[in-house]
């Protein structure tokens, strides 16, 4: 007989399989209400794959997802490019494949874009009695992600490159994508 955590592991994984997360018609909406019922861990991780799948269509390239930096982990580090009036630039196939021949001719495609590396807090709420998604960011919060944002771009020897940071909040109204949520002088560090 299996105990009740192992039995709800069980029906999750199963609930998976069957519906492959997506699902046949359920919208993403009805496929996140089922599973903020199931767990909300779970729930979360779901929520970022979402706010994954979004933020591709709209014409960021993921580079990496639950990523750890000084101990705080950033649900999604991605990059985008804009244009001389800060119009993001879609990535589409046409303009990949622009960038790969200018990058083997030795030439810059994009004189005029601007490269911004975007920190992604994923923020999931089911029901409205904890407040909206994005009020969960805490101002502790917003100095953790600049602390791994610098440790990042420190890292990687990504210096001169734009940073900025936003919220994908996730509710039962649907997906929200909050550019410039905050700053690195929103940031409160505790003091010891």
């Amino acid at each position: 007989m299996r105990s009740s955590a192992a039995s709800d592991v069980y029906k999750r994984q199963a609930y998976c399989r069957s519906k492959r997360v997506w699902g046949n018609a359920d919208t993403p909406q009805i496929v996140y209400r089922k599973l903020c019922e199931m767990n909300t861990r779970f729930a979360g991780d779901i929520g970022e794959k979402i706010a994954a799948e979004y933020l591709e269509k709209d014409g960021y390239k993921i580079l990496e997802r639950n990523a750890k930096y000084c101990d705080c982990e950033v649900d999604i580090i991605c990059e985008c490019y804009t244009d001389e009036n800060g119009n993001l630039i879609k990535q589409n196939a046409k303009f990949r494949f622009e960038k790969f021949v200018h990058e083997l001719l030795k030439i810059n495609p994009l004189k005029k874009a601007e490269r911004t590396i975007v920190f992604v807090e994923v923020k999931t709420r089911y029901g409205s009695e904890f407040g909206t998604p994005e009020e969960a960011v805490t101002p502790y919060k917003v100095a953790r992600y600049v602390t791994a944002a610098k440790s990042y771009t420190t890292q990687k020897h990504l210096s001169g490159v734009n940073v900025r940071f936003d919220i994908v909040a996730i509710d039962d109204e649907g997906i929200r994508h909050i550019e410039n949520a905050f700053c690195a002088n929103d940031a409160k560090y505790p003091r010891n």
